[in-house]
């Protein structure tokens, strides 16, 4: 059975190299969001829209769905916006995903993580990553939804924590 799982999060949250970890660990399929929408923006961000954001959505549905047609057993999927992320369960049986947001609850932390020159993205602008990240804290959780807080622990660490879950839930379903 095919188990997708949508790493959401704000910007700096470590979403990508946590997801990154974990499709090395399963030998899975990683789809990034932001890797889509690649054809439409510049890496600085400096060129989004709603309309492009939202094929490149739709790209990444149609994508997913693919895979699952196919019999994939893990399915990362990461770099939503967060509405798109509220999207998910009406999207998909809730059998077949899980979402796992990773939040930074410590400000100092999360802006230091934004600013950092090593970043794969360009996004840089941490007082959006921090109020994204505060909207994410105060919303109610979807459906299959946990939040892990990674402030104070290593990429690995959070990765592991997200594996456990995995393999939880597929021992559920099972």
């Amino acid at each position: 059975m095919s188990q997708i799982i949508v790493v959401g999060g704000a910007p700096g949250s470590g979403k990508t190299t946590v997801t990154r970890l974990l499709h090395k660990k399963y030998e899975s399929v990683m789809i990034d969001l932001g890797w889509l929408r690649m054809f439409h923006l510049d890496p600085e961000w400096k060129r989004q829209s709603e309309q492009e954001e939202g094929m490149a959505f739709e790209n990444l549905i149609f994508i997913v769905r693919n895979y699952v047609k196919h019999g994939y057993t893990h399915i990362f999927v990461n770099d939503l916006l967060d509405h798109r992320i509220q999207q998910i369960p009406s999207l998909f049986n809730s059998n077949q995903f899980m979402i796992v947001t990773i939040t930074v609850n410590d400000v100092v932390e999360h802006k230091k993580r934004v600013l950092n020159p090593e970043r794969d993205s360009g996004y840089r602008d941490y007082e959006k990553a921090i109020a994204w990240n505060k909207a994410i804290g105060e919303r109610p959780l979807v459906e299959n939804e946990v939040l892990i807080d990674s402030s104070n622990q290593s990429a690995e660490e959070t990765a592991k924590q997200i594996q456990d879950l995995i393999d939880k839930r597929i021992n559920q379903v099972r």
